[in-house]
């Protein structure tokens, strides 16, 4: 039976998975993700901390809303953002355009608000 889901769905975590970085579908697998890394598209944003093997709660990037995403290094508020490795995202060209940060980031690792284009 399939289902309707609006804003997050529930994933089985294929690796060991970080809140706030972009996952894809693993290879091969409905129901796995993992990091989306530099130049990846993504299904959206992980929700929290997720081990090997657990459930991850994913925030669609359909959804047509902000996320919260990990920074890999300085970024300009209003500018554009690309994927980086390990579900983080960048403003060095990696890729198309994912969307925008609507906040700076002035180091690796700073959570900041974005959003898809």
């Amino acid at each position: 039976m399939s289902q309707f889901n609006i804003g997050s769905k529930a994933f089985v975590a294929g690796e060991e998975l970080e809140a706030y970085r972009r996952v894809k579908l693993s290879t091969g697998s409905g129901s796995q993700v993992e990091y989306a890394d530099a130049g990846e598209a993504c299904i959206g944003i992980t929700a929290a901390k997720a081990a090997l093997g657990e459930h991850v709660s994913v925030d669609l990037k359909s959804s047509g809303r902000t996320f919260k995403m990990v920074a890999a290094g300085v970024i300009s508020a209003g500018g554009n953002v690309y994927g980086a490795n390990d579900g983080k995202i960048s403003a060095t060209v990696s890729g198309s355009i994912i969307g925008k940060a609507l906040e700076a980031s002035t180091s690796d690792g700073e959570v900041v608000e974005g959003l898809f284009a």
